[in-house]
This record gives C-alpha cells, structure tokens and sequence, in this order.
C-alpha cells in the first residue's frame, strides 16, 4: 500500500506579519522543519514538499535532503498559492500522482510543529487495517484535524476545492466515509499564526520530550 505525504508550507504569513516557517523554535530547529521531521522518521512512502516561489527555502532540514536524494522526499513549488491553500493542496496532490498512483495521501501543515511521527503512522496503520475509508483524520474531543489521511477514492474532491479550503471541507460531505483517531493531547495541534503561539510553542518544545 502507497501513501504519500503532501506537506503544505506555501502559507504566507500574513497573520504573522510576514513569512513565518524560517523562525527558530529552539537550537537549530526552524518552524517550517519540525513537522517535515516528524514525517520523514514516518512510514511514508514519499512526501511532497509545497512552497512558495521566491527566494531558496532556509527552512528545510538536514534529514530532508538526505531524503531527496534517495528519492523519498521531492519539492513543489505551487505558483498559485497566494489565491489560497487549495492550489498548494492540489499542486501537491498532483506532485504524488506522478508516477505511480498512491492509495493514499497525508496532508500536513507546516506550521503544526508538535505533530509527531507517532500520529502519522497512526493514519496510516489505520487505513491498512480498513482500506476502505475514504479518510482517517487525527482529531481531539471528536473534531478532525490534521494530519488527516485522503484516500484515492478523495482525489477528485480535492480537485475541486477552491480559494483558501483545505482539506477538512471534504470531511463533511455526506458520502464521504472516515475516522477519527483522538489525540489526548491538544497541544499537538497548536499551529504558529501568531508571535504568541510560537512562544507558547517554544514553551512546550523547551519542556517536554518526545516532540
């Protein structure tokens, strides 16, 4: 079974005044870097790395580059993702499907940095253990959030999403058919929007292990 990473880290910035992913969080550690980690010592297959056009990404990992040059991890420049996340999600997609088609995709944020390998291979342990999911979703207290699983029966809707909808629009729909799995801990979803969240989020790199 293939299942392929699709990492969003296109966004702009704008609530943070500007682009956010190169910020330290701690030692040598850059924002945009620390989830990509976490899906790197996963068990996916491949993941698709989604930026911005400009100037050369300072935010990518040593353990990137060692991936792409094994030809597990691959970068994607998505030149319309100023109209919004949909055309990095679909610029990503597209990126996975060259080739051979995976059975599955993960999405995840760039700007969630306490997501951790442990979650991701969660996601996919459960859709190999029940192949016909339509998704499988990481979530707290019962609401979906990511890292979430799309599987190829999904493609079609994500192509049709548009502006600044993600992934968690598809969820929603009535024939479409998932999970859950709960996370107990909330802190794995904080995203980096804001100077405070990055504070609070370097708080909880500087004191707790296992990030």
């Amino acid at each position: 079974m293939k299942v392929t990473g699709i990492y969003l880290g296109a966004g702009a910035g704008t609530r943070m005044g500007g682009s956010k992913l190169s910020i330290l969080l701690g030692g040598s550690g850059r924002l945009g870097g620390s989830a990509l980690e976490a899906a790197l010592r996963s068990s996916l297959e491949r993941i698709c790395v989604v930026t911005r056009p400009g100037p050369p990404v300072d935010w990518l990992p040593a353990s990137y580059y060692k991936a792409e040059r094994e030809g597990r991890a691959v970068q994607v420049t998505s030149r319309e993702a100023h109209l919004g996340m949909s055309h990095s999600l679909r610029a990503g997609l597209a990126a996975a499907c060259t080739g051979t088609l995976p059975d599955a995709v993960v999405v995840l944020l760039a700007d969630q940095p306490l997501v951790t390998a442990a979650m991701i291979d969660r996601l996919l342990a459960s859709f190999r253990e029940q192949p016909k999911l339509d998704y499988c979703a990481a979530g707290h207290e019962g609401v979906p959030k990511p890292p979430v699983l799309l599987s190829r029966s999904m493609f079609g809707s994500v192509e049709k999403l548009a502006g600044d909808q993600g992934a968690r629009a598809l969820l929603s729909e009535p024939h479409v058919f998932g999970m859950i799995l709960e996370e107990p801990e909330s802190r794995r979803f904080f995203d980096a929007d804001t100077p405070e969240d990055v504070e609070r989020i370097r708080f909880f790199i500087g004191n707790v292990h296992g990030i």
